[in-house]
């Protein structure tokens, strides 16, 4: 495999500048595992077993959620209602309009949730789970009017941790599914069974971490694994491309030492990698399909690795939160700057005063 490209284009996205920034306290005990935006704020999951809300560029939590008796595995967001998932077997859904703490619905299961992701038509919830004792990992759904235990389950498909559960955007009955095994699989869900309902697998060669749809019409894959490697491939198995280990791209100020994660925009309709060092740097890049845009290095606003890491493009801003318990939040607003003016003594003192680059 030959060596990428990596080139610098600062101008793609707007500059970010720190705005401010947090501890959760005791002591950097406890980690932050992920952070994503909502209409209410920003959910921060923590090895507290919480999820906290915080409003954007918030110091304080609004308001904690805690139900969970293990760790919690993945937080998602759709609509009005807060989503997680958790090692002690079951998916709780909050409606955020209640000022009520305690989860509106429970999704039970008899192993440990990995992963999970709710259909675009809000059909079908999908979960995705570690390998048990029975050498069995389970895809088991639910229905969302009805909380208790799956109504049905695929079990063949994988055969190690299923990590990461996507339901495509654009086409309801499809989902996604990766796994530590190194499998991606694609299924039809408008299949009775799993065999039929199988559609395509990729093999990545490496355990899948995370995984998700990209493109106009989500007909694209990226992979990446905790080998920190990453690879494109389309929704019917072709890969398109396999950059490697991300780590040896680095080169003059971009250092990176693992991936935070991959997010697509729609709207721009470009592919983004967030990748830091294990001091904290937080660096952006742009993928496309033979060679990566590094875009920023964002000015430090954590001191550890970064876990979760969210933002909104159109508002310009973003947040992370790292294994210390610290969350750092930027701005495209830059902060005002000191500038010297004479005072009538003659002393001085300090007065306040893209283009586009296709993913595919």
């Amino acid at each position: 495999m030959s060596r990428i490209s990596v080139i610098k284009a600062p101008s793609l996205l707007p500059k970010l500048y720190p705005a401010a920034s947090t501890s959760l306290g005791h002591g950097g005990d406890v980690y932050i595992y992920e952070t994503i935006s909502t209409p209410h704020g920003v959910a921060v999951s923590t090895s507290a077993r919480q999820i906290q809300l915080y409003e954007r560029f918030g110091v304080s939590p609004l308001r904690t959620l805690e139900y969970h008796n293990d760790q919690i595995t993945q937080i998602r967001m759709r609509e009005q209602s807060l989503m997680s998932s958790s090692r002690d077997g079951q998916i709780a859904i909050w409606d955020l309009r209640q000022s009520t703490n305690t989860p509106s619905l429970v999704f039970k299961s008899e192993d440990p949730v990995l992963s999970f992701d709710l259909s675009a038509d809000n059909s079908m919830l999908v979960g995705g789970t570690q390998l048990n004792s029975d050498y069995m990992a389970k895809i088991q759904f639910w229905d969302p009017r009805n909380a208790g235990m799956p109504i049905k389950m695929f079990e063949d498909s994988h055969s190690d941790d299923v990590t990461q559960i996507h339901c495509n955007p654009n086409a309801p009955k499809q989902i996604l599914s990766g796994s530590t095994d190194g499998l991606l699989c694609t299924f039809d869900l408008s299949q009775p069974d799993e065999d039929d309902a199988l559609q395509f697998v990729a093999n990545t060669g490496a355990s899948v971490s995370q995984c998700g749809y990209f493109g106009p019409d989500s007909q694209f894959i990226y992979a990446q694994s905790d080998m920190e490697t990453l690879q494109l491939w389309t929704n019917e198995a072709t890969r398109l491309a396999d950059f490697g280990d991300v780590r040896e791209l680095g080169q003059g100020d971009l250092k990176i030492d693992y991936i935070v994660k991959c997010k697509y925009d729609p709207n721009g309709q470009r592919l983004y990698m967030v990748a830091g060092t294990n001091d904290g740097e937080v660096h952006l890049l742009h993928i496309g399909v033979d060679s990566m845009e590094h875009i920023q290095k964002l000015p430090r606003g954590n001191t550890g690795v970064v876990r979760g890491f969210d933002w909104e493009l159109a508002d310009g801003w973003a947040v992370a939160g790292c294994e210390g318990g610290q969350l750092a939040w930027w701005s495209k607003e830059e902060p005002p700057k000191a500038s010297i003016s004479p005072s009538s003594s003659g002393s001085k003192r300090p007065a306040l005063n893209g283009r586009r680059f296709a993913p595919y």
